[in-house]
């Protein structure tokens, strides 16, 4: 139906696809692919990976909204005046945070604004409050061993999540130094809402890895933080019951710091435990090194069909 009713226009014809979540092809939906220079489509999407798989004369990636354009937004929705005839002084002050705690995003600046048009001003400083305390300053945690995945899956993961407009903190290396965890990562974990984990085959190797773990272990209980591991070629079951590579280096630790150690005995709790929890296993390229289309396919799915939609939905509504 759509198909036919292009062809027969003579007129050209402009086609938008809003906020696309998934590989579209056009044919699925009736437009023409044909050399017809008179149809021209837009696609507009927040996930990056959807970009890469549609195929595209040109990409335009668009920045978040400057703090002058993002007041600019807001005052059009809110009906807020920057003059004090028409606003109070203490509500545009008020109304200045709350465009700015919107962090640039248009969606949130346009539906919070709307919401609190004509409000009086203890709603809007209601607002400023739940969204002050709801934002973390990091939305995600990224735990995983850097040898195993920081070029290939989790390299692949925070590229998407960022770009999907989570706050996600992924470690360069940059701050593991000597044994202990610094004071930086355990803030950075502190002040995340969801901890995804990416256990690898080496992750147990690392102490720094298994003391992160510990530490967002704590923060489950203490700060109800989510925590979601991935299995990334590696059995759950082993991890378990501490198999294979493990075994091995939970065993290594036992040589290095005693067979009684508390530290790693709070080690091997905190593995049982992650092993423990519901998550995702990814089996790609078991053996091999996963190709380029694998890995970001494989990051589309915890994007897309994982915990992560659904706790950028729970944001939302504490907002």
């Amino acid at each position: 139906m759509i198909s036919s009713t292009i062809k027969n226009m003579e007129c050209q014809i402009l086609v938008i696809f809003d906020d696309v979540q998934a590989n579209l092809d056009l044919r699925d939906v009736g437009i023409p692919c044909d050399n017809n220079r008179r149809c021209k489509v837009i696609f507009t999407t927040s996930y990056k990976q959807e970009c890469d798989f549609i195929d595209s004369q040109k990409k335009i990636q668009l920045d978040r909204l400057s703090r002058e354009e993002a007041w600019i937004l807001f005052k059009k929705h809110s009906g807020i005046r920057d003059d004090e005839e028409h606003s109070s002084y203490d509500l545009l002050n008020v109304a200045r945070e709350v465009a700015f705690e919107c962090e640039g995003l248009p969606k949130t600046i346009k539906d919070v604004g709307s919401s609190l048009r004509s409000k009086p001003i203890d709603e809007w400083k209601t607002t400023l409050d739940s969204l002050k305390h709801s934002t973390a300053k990091w939305q995600i945690f990224l735990s995983f061993r850097g040898e195993d995945t920081r070029n290939s899956f989790t390299g692949f993961l925070y590229q998407a999540l960022s770009q999907g407009g989570f706050k996600t903190f992924m470690d360069d290396g940059g701050l593991q130094t000597g044994d202990q965890i610094s004071p930086s990562l355990l803030n950075a974990i502190e002040e995340s809402r969801l901890s995804i984990i990416v256990l690898s085959e080496n992750y147990a190797n690392s102490t720094w890895c298994l003391e992160e773990l510990v530490k967002i272990l704590e923060c489950k209980k203490s700060k109800t933080q989510i925590v979601w591991p991935i299995f990334y070629k590696v059995d759950p079951s082993d991890i378990r019951h501490l198999r294979k590579s493990y075994g091995k280096d939970m065993a290594q630790h036992q040589n290095n710091s005693g067979i009684n150690s508390e530290r790693v005995q709070k080690w091997k709790s905190a593995l049982i435990e992650v092993s423990n929890l519901s998550g995702k296993s990814y089996t790609i390229g078991l053996g091999l090194s996963p190709s380029w289309h694998d890995a970001s396919a494989s990051c589309h799915d915890v994007i897309h069909d994982g915990i992560v939609p659904r706790c950028l939905s729970s944001w939302h509504d504490e907002v």
